[in-house]
């Protein structure tokens, strides 16, 4: 019997809790999270290999495939896999999402118009850069720590105190537009977040985004009353 939508919505959250989502981003004092982290003009294509810890202490493999702004696919211990496609006009993103569980074998399709309502944890901002949003309060400020690099790629550390919450650190690496690694401040150590393992070329882009339905059924989403 297959789980409902909106338990299927629970356990979507819960598997991405690690990255999930504050309320949207306010100017705050100390750095701009805007200007520090916001889009760069290019964002390269890339392929990361990385894992996550969630608050129980256990660790997950994640896997991101990431075209430019156009479409990602993130996969998280074999089980779940959030695509996302913007089909919007040029200038005018517009994502679409489609989510592949493994468990259940279902895969759902959320169109543009009802995307929305997946709420920030399915957003393209934090799947594409690994990194979530911050709360409406905020103190940001970069840290003189040495260089993290992760094969080619490099990163700088910043130290990141949501309003009544732990402190955290990011390393940000600006050329590709990723976090390479997220703490969160527990006792006298740090937790780790996210720590990417290592990052490459995009190739094969035509494999990577045909999405092999073979074995998985259709669930279609609950009527919009159902919501």
């Amino acid at each position: 019997m297959s789980r409902p939508a909106g338990a299927l919505m629970v356990w979507l959250c819960a598997m991405s809790a690690p990255l999930a989502l504050a309320e949207g981003p306010a100017k705050a004092g100390g750095l701009s999270w805007e200007k520090t982290f916001g889009p760069l003009a290019t964002k390269p294509d890339l392929y990361v290999k990385a894992r996550t810890g969630d608050p129980s202490g256990g660790t997950h493999a994640l896997e991101l495939w990431r075209e430019g702004d156009r479409r990602l696919r993130r996969r998280t211990d074999a089980l779940l896999e959030v695509w996302v496609e913007d089909q919007g006009a040029a200038g005018a993103p517009a994502y679409a999402v489609t989510v592949v569980d493994q468990r259940s074998h279902t895969v759902r399709r959320v169109s543009v118009e009802r995307s929305a309502k997946l709420g920030p944890a399915f957003t393209w901002w934090p799947l594409a850069h690994l990194l979530p949003l911050p709360g409406p309060r905020y103190t940001l400020r970069k840290l003189k720590e040495s260089v993290l690099r992760v094969g080619g790629a490099r990163c700088e550390w910043y130290l990141y105190i949501p309003d009544g919450q732990p402190e955290q650190r990011i390393c940000w690496s600006r050329e590709y537009a990723v976090a390479l690694r997220h703490e969160e401040k527990r006792g006298e150590g740090w937790w780790t977040r996210l720590a990417v393992e290592s990052m490459g070329p995009l190739t094969d882009k035509e494999q990577v985004f045909h999405l092999d339905a073979t074995g998985l059924r259709e669930v279609p989403l609950p009527e919009p009353a159902e919501d």
